[in-house]
């Protein structure tokens, strides 16, 4: 499929296969055997390094390539490394392309940690094939810095990104420029998530002398599902996968049919409706 200059609408059978892509991402992480459809080869690994002050290399997601595409996929938090770049919210100049604006500190020095890779095994592929930018969570954000930089600074020119449950990544100079430069952009998120609400539009001094501001990068789709779980259920990837996947069920069904264990299990996302533990007000 060739690229395009129309603006991309949102197509419920790429955002179903993009997360359970990006599932496979959070496998890889774990060690679990990849599974990806027919006809992709995984070409790279992605290895960056989480944490502030002394940051440690994670698998944080790869690339795979069919005849007709080309997918990165991010996953999200999953170690306390993860968690303090995620709280890493000061801003720093976005380093890839002139006067874009300022972006999330944490989310920027992981991008960077592996960018020079990245774009140096994009760059061994086809530029006729079309290319997909998939991230969940802290890789939603990763996944909006590197599309950005993919589409200024390699052969890529409208890759299409498709991020779930992604907090904000930049100052609304940066988001503004993605805007502009990005049209093929997806950001789904479940209104009942918190992490899309973070960090928060505005930190006015004295937080820092002149305060922090954040947007969110176009285009929005809203998905709705209250599963009682703030930070876990309502913004799990298989629970994401779980709601998109009612929009198409057919070819949900038929895509996980066809490669088994390539979708997440989505049996737990169901509302939580436990009660405080017996012991929990037990004194000495």
């Amino acid at each position: 499929m060739k690229n395009s200059n129309i603006k991309y609408i949102f197509n419920s059978e790429d955002a179903i296969f993009l997360a359970a892509m990006i599932f496979q991402s959070y496998q890889l992480f774990e060690k679990e055997p990849l599974i990806l459809p027919k006809g992709f080869e995984l070409q790279y690994t992605i290895c960056a390094l989480a944490g502030v002050e002394e940051p440690e290399a994670e698998v944080f997601g790869f690339i795979a390539e069919s005849p007709d595409e080309i997918v990165i996929a991010l996953r999200g938090t999953r170690t306390f490394k993860d968690n303090e770049s995620d709280q890493d919210l000061y801003q720093v100049p976005y380093p890839f392309v002139t006067n874009a604006g300022k972006t999330h500190r944490g989310f920027t020095c992981i991008y960077q940690s592996t960018r020079n890779e990245l774009i140096r095994e994009l760059n061994r592929l086809s530029t006729t094939k079309r290319l997909f930018v998939a991230g969940h969570s802290l890789g939603a954000a990763v996944a909006v810095l590197a599309t950005l930089d993919i589409a200024i600074n390699t052969g890529f020119k409208h890759p299409a990104v498709y991020t779930y449950g992604s907090p904000r990544t930049g100052d609304p100079d940066f988001t503004s420029r993605f805007n502009q430069t990005v049209k093929n952009s997806i950001r789904i998120f479940n209104v009942h998530d918190i992490i899309p609400t973070l960090p928060d539009r505005a930190y006015p001094a004295p937080f820092t002398k002149d305060g922090l501001f954040y947007r969110h990068v176009d285009t929005k789709v809203p998905l709705s599902f209250q599963l009682n779980s703030l930070p876990v259920r309502n913004h799990e990837i298989d629970c994401y996968f779980r709601n998109l996947s009612k929009k198409n069920p057919g070819f949900a069904k038929t895509l996980c049919y066809e490669t088994p264990g390539f979708c997440p299990d989505t049996g737990e996302c169901v509302p939580f409706k436990g009660l405080c533990s017996e012991n929990s007000g037990d004194g000495p």
